[in-house]
């Protein structure tokens, strides 16, 4: 029986019959079934990835597409193959093949010979020079330090099952299984910083009350340094979801706190951010109309960063067009479709016009977050760009906006490109409205959407 199978004892195999070889390729992976006189590969295409232009002047071969999209250049031409698809190449043949997603391709040929290969073009991204450049800003996020300040909460989960539905109101009955708590709003967008490697201190208030030791605690777990400023007269804003099984969520409770801070906290709040700012590299302000952000601590906020040289990045939350006045000298705003309307007054306006107004009146870039439609960035001095979504499975929303504000404060406190900034942001969403509840994204989760 052992004659129908490669084995050590081959005499013509290039690599041991007892094992598949796996080769990394900068275009994915190639993995070796047989590699005697006949040859047999699994080819592994990743996404924006593409083998090298090449031909054989011997090797005559046959591909059969077993997974996701691919794009072949055969000859000259190009044609998009999907699962069930097989092209065969003559020998002379030049070709290559690009993943327009993650694939799995088959290869079979008559023979093997590295000599055998000519290449005109070398594999790896399509955008190689982007890749390049990008995946450097990654590897230097750890180099980073940025200060957020802004409205904190307590985000805490009660999952448990549903098996009948209350008989006091047609109300489902939730068996409660688990308690998560999570740092949310300003503190979340602080543990997504330092999820992603970078240096961060988070400033803002809480009460002095459990649910403020809570959250304390959960940012130093996360690697945040804290000086949250607890304040006797507040309370800590909460967000309390029931959830059903993985990820429905039957009711949300929110135990808010929108009054501003006394003129006595205020000025404590200020006193820290301008002796924190020379230490860190960008100031991201996260606004959640939970009463920090008072029209004159935002400007004292943004006029402290221009005395001090540091860029600003603001994600607001306005309650109309008069929050314009307090947010001039921003370096980045980051509205959503809603804030976007209510800071140009317009609710009628559409996402590319209310940018374009923002940016005239701010006389700054303006980045539009519009979920499931991606991102549109409007330049301040004229220009615009659409970054399609990158989602492929949303599992929840919740905080992906902390996570776009995260991404973007630490590309732009190391000086990348705001373009580079964005499209990071960008491909971070994607991955972190997959995951359930508040999340974060890792570089080495960003480096493999890139």
């Amino acid at each position: 029986m052992e004659d129908f199978y490669v084995h050590p004892r081959s005499r013509q195999s290039f690599f041991s019959g007892s094992a598949i070889h796996k080769e990394k390729k900068k275009w994915g992976e190639e993995h070796w079934i047989v590699n005697k006189e006949y040859c047999g590969k699994k080819l592994l295409l990743k996404k924006n990835r593409r083998c090298s232009l090449h031909s054989h002047k011997e090797k005559d071969e046959v591909f059969y597409i077993q997974k996701g999209r691919v794009l072949l250049e055969l000859g000259g031409e190009k044609r998009e193959l999907t699962p069930g698809d097989f092209v065969h190449i003559p020998a002379a043949t030049p070709h290559r093949f690009t993943g327009l997603e993650d694939s799995e391709m088959f290869e079979f040929s008559t023979t093997h010979s590295e000599d055998d290969s000519y290449r005109t073009e070398y594999s790896g991204h399509v955008e190689q020079e982007r890749y390049d450049r990008q995946v450097a800003l990654i590897h230097s996020f750890k180099k980073c330090s940025v200060l957020v300040v802004g409205d904190v909460m307590l985000d805490t989960y009660f999952s448990g099952s549903v098996d009948r539905i209350s008989p006091e109101a047609p109300i489902p009955v939730v068996h409660f299984r688990e308690k998560m708590s999570f740092p949310g709003g300003a503190a979340n967008a602080a543990r997504n910083i330092a999820a992603l490697g970078a240096r961060t201190t988070l400033l803002g208030f809480t009460g002095e009350d459990d649910a403020g030791r809570e959250l304390n605690g959960l940012v130093k777990r996360d690697k945040v340094r804290s000086l949250l400023l607890a304040d006797a007269q507040r309370s800590t804003t909460q967000k309390q979801r029931i959830v059903a099984g993985s990820s429905h969520q039957i009711v949300r409770l929110d135990i808010e706190e929108q009054s501003s801070p006394s003129p006595a906290q205020a000025r404590s709040l200020l006193r820290r951010i301008e002796r924190e700012l020379p230490k860190h590299d960008i100031l991201l302000l996260s606004d959640y109309a939970k009463g920090v952000f008072a029209p004159a601590v935002l400007r004292s906020c943004i006029a402290l960063a221009r005395r001090k040289k540091k860029p600003v990045v603001l994600d607001p939350k306005p309650l109309d067009s008069s929050y314009l006045a307090a947010a001039r000298g921003v370096t980045l705003m980051t509205p959503n479709r809603r804030e976007a309307s209510l800071l140009v007054g317009r609710a009628d306006a559409a996402p590319e016009e209310a940018g374009k107004l923002l940016a005239r009146a701010l006389k700054t870039d303006v980045l539009l977050t519009l979920g499931a439609d991606g991102m549109f960035l409007v330049r301040s001095r004229g220009g615009s760009e659409h970054f399609p979504s990158q989602v492929r499975e949303v599992s929840d929303v919740s905080g992906a906006g902390d996570t776009v504000v995260a991404v973007l404060a630490v590309a732009l406190g190391l000086k990348g490109k705001l373009l580079d900034a964005v499209d990071l942001s960008n491909r971070a969403a994607g991955i972190v409205v997959g995951k359930a509840g508040t999340a974060t994204v890792t570089p080495a989760e960003l480096l493999e959407a890139l």
